[in-house]
């Protein structure tokens, strides 16, 4: 993986998850907050409080911040841009990874275009997804028979590539259940690089975005402004690339 020139730094993870912490700027980031036993987010996702003060993944209505590290064994990896081909309208092309991330009716989950920026196709009606396999399927309108289409998505990680990821210094992946069911939450002004966003968006520099809803089973993730989405949590900093499938953002709150 190459990062963008924007902000060098050493990339030790073989996949794009989580929060990374090597570019990441923030000054406030206090470690004392217990988190709710049965609740579970990644590192880089939107957090709130609950009524007993305890830290629960956020769901889009008022993020308390950003949670440091993780309380999961399940992790999603982020990939942009894959180029793959699609012929006919009943032959399946299969993409690198599958179980894919499925974020609801409203934005789908994999964004499928000719460009790696501008508008995207539209799922059924240009194509069809296999989230459980992975598979991308053409339909006759819109995409040309045989036609090349950038495919950006997240999916999750198997065990094998857990492991080859590497682990926390416990040897495990559960950050904060390791550490007395405590996480580091980052409040106020940063810039930080996250892959907890909605891969079926479109992003540019400067474009305003907000918290997700369960809704669209994006709690705890960013997606676009004007979705069902009401919280606005910052801008764009950095759009993700192939190179580089993490989404820079400029917090606001």
């Amino acid at each position: 993986m190459t990062l963008s020139s924007q902000r060098q730094a050493f990339q030790v993870d073989t996949v794009a998850r989580g929060l990374d912490l090597n570019r990441s700027q923030y000054i406030t980031a206090f470690g004392d907050y217990v988190a709710l036993s049965t609740t579970t987010f990644s590192a880089g996702m939107l957090v709130d409080l609950n009524s007993d003060q305890q830290i629960i993944k956020s769901v889009g209505v008022a993020p308390f911040g950003w949670a440091k590290y993780n309380k999961t064994t399940s992790f999603y990896g982020a990939v942009v841009g894959e180029y793959i081909q699609l012929n006919g309208t009943s032959v399946p092309t299969n993409l690198s990874h599958a179980n894919l991330l499925n974020v609801g009716i409203a934005s789908a989950g994999v964004r499928v275009a000719a460009a790696l920026t501008g508008s995207a196709y539209t799922e059924t009606t240009n194509y069809a997804v296999s989230y459980t396999n992975g598979t991308i399927v053409r339909v006759s309108t819109g995409i040309p028979d045989g036609g090349y289409v950038y495919v950006s998505y997240q999916y999750a990680m198997t065990a094998q590539e857990l492991s080859d990821d590497g682990h926390n210094f416990w040897n495990f992946d559960d950050d904060v259940t390791i550490q007395g069911g405590k996480v580091t939450v980052i409040t106020g002004d940063a810039i930080l690089f996250t892959t907890a966003y909605d891969p079926a968006q479109t992003y540019t520099v400067g474009l305003q975005l907000e918290a997700g809803v369960a809704a669209d089973n994006l709690t705890g993730y960013v997606t676009v402004a004007g979705g069902s989405g009401t919280f606005n949590v910052g801008t764009v900093f950095q759009v993700p690339t192939p190179d580089d499938p993490y989404l820079g953002i400029k917090t606001s709150f």
